[in-house]
């Protein structure tokens, strides 16, 4: 029997022994879950796609991601730091809620964990020439004991790591602008890189829309920033600064790298799959270019690997501590880390690892893309939840963003079907969200109506 879906004070409001993460940490974990393998090499798909207009498409990605934050941090503050927002589901929608919405992120961040392990093992084997599972594996075993130290060492180790990889994207970004300054006729050269091969939209305006789903998925990790939250000093204070900070950091670096590669190498020559960075900087004469590009991704991998570790282990704790995972999983440490839960999440990424090594084309494919899209149902879940505050200090701004996110949330998650390249993704994302519901209303029917919380019925 599943235990009562009571919060307890372990994760709603954590004992000050357990608060040992400073605001930066809480900002670097969001970051390294960000930006990953998914930014040195997958916006060459989004740039293939829809050319020089991508440019665009980031920009209206961030919005949403921005809309989507300022949610999340009005949920947070209404119940003043306690429990990320799958508590807040929970509470404003329903015990079911809260565990479909809760299990959907906790998988899509398992299998974006595994996706980083396997990116990193391939790395590896053309390192040092080991196999690539074997190299996966090592990787997850490494985050495992990462995440098995104490919170503030935890937090001090991704911090690191997480402004390695902005210190790299800076100059990156610094090179692109020098290139501008140093090169003769650099403004007709970037000129022509935009517009001479098919102009600004030159596979039609329609890829605009069309590719911001896939960079909203991207985005994914903005959020974890309400999950460490919890284990952090000032919940409050620090939620607030990071709502208007953190998305804004994130796409800054995101479109100036896009930008850069834009404006120095024409959108054609950029292949997916292919890293756009080891592009640029071949072309930029950059001494060790592709060992430069090759440690850098590793560093994102496991940055990335790192985060999502975190994510993972936090939002199972928390589910069950409402009664929607085994109690096992809300031990913790006398340094508050919840042991079983991050050994739980490192054995399913095994599990996901190996599915790339037995069928790399079809179900590992399926599972990457369905993980995507249901970070757009869980920010989805969020938007309706903030719908639902009845508070005196509610906005009406609050209110309008909220209805404007659902809307736009619900459009995205919806038109993922419709795409031929993503039709079978979102059908398996449904599906899982379909069992996870009946999976919900089976063990509701179990649970006694007594240690149901009224406030989570």
């Amino acid at each position: 029997m599943m235990p009562s879906p009571s919060v307890t004070p372990s994760v709603v409001t954590p004992p000050a022994s357990v608060r040992k993460l400073a605001r930066w940490h809480v900002s670097m974990i969001s970051v390294g879950g960000v930006i990953g393998a998914g930014l040195f090499v997958g916006t060459s798909a989004t740039i293939a796609a829809a050319g020089p207009a991508v440019l665009l498409a980031y920009l209206g990605a961030g919005t949403i991601v921005w809309m989507v934050m300022l949610l999340l941090g009005e949920l947070a503050i209404q119940h003043k730091g306690r429990g990320s927002f799958v508590t807040h589901v929970a509470s404003a929608l329903g015990w079911r809620s809260g565990f479909v919405t809760g299990w959907s992120y906790a998988f899509l961040w398992i299998v974006t964990g595994a996706a980083q392990a396997v990116a990193g093992g391939m790395i590896l084997g053309e390192l040092f020439s080991i196999p690539p599972l074997t190299g996966s594996i090592g990787l997850v075993a490494f985050a495992l004991l990462m995440n098995a130290l104490p919170v503030r060492v935890y937090g001090e180790s991704e911090a690191a790591l997480s402004l390695l990889k902005l210190a790299t994207l800076t100059l990156f970004i610094g090179l692109g602008a020098l290139w501008m300054l140093e090169t003769p006729a650099a403004l007709e050269r970037v000129h022509s890189n935009l517009f001479d091969h098919g102009g600004m939209f030159p596979r039609g305006m329609w890829t605009v829309p069309a590719v911001i789903p896939m960079i909203v998925q991207t985005f994914t990790g903005c959020e974890i920033a309400f999950v460490a939250s919890v284990e952090s000093e000032n919940p409050e204070q620090n939620i607030r600064e990071i709502v208007t900070r953190l998305p804004f950091l994130v796409l800054l670096f995101y479109l100036g790298s896009v930008l850069v590669v834009l404006c120095l190498r024409p959108w054609t020559e950029v292949v997916p799959g292919h890293s756009p960075f080891l592009l640029v900087m071949r072309y930029l004469n950059i001494p060790f270019a592709e060992m430069a590009t090759i440690m850098m991704t590793l560093l994102a991998v496991l940055s990335c690997l790192n985060s999502s570790k975190y994510v993972v282990s936090r939002v199972l704790r928390e589910l069950s501590d409402l009664g929607c995972a085994p109690p096992t999983l809300a031990h913790s440490s006398r340094f508050g880390v919840p042991v079983a839960a991050v050994a739980l999440t490192a054995g399913l990424e095994i599990l996901i690892i190996l599915t790339a090594a037995w069928s790399p084309s079809s179900v590992y494919t399926i599972l990457l893309g369905a993980s995507g899209t249901l970070i757009l149902f869980a920010y989805l879940m969020a938007s309706i939840s903030c719908l639902r505050l009845e508070t005196p200090s509610k906005k009406r701004r609050i209110s309008l963003l909220a209805v404007l996110s659902s809307v736009v949330m619900l459009a995205l998650f919806l038109v993922i079907p419709c795409f031929p390249d993503t039709r079978v993704d979102g059908a398996f994302a449904f599906g899982f969200i379909a069992l996870a519901l009946s999976v919900s209303t089976l063990i509701r029917t179990r649970l006694p109506s007594s240690i149901i919380r009224s406030d989570l019925c």
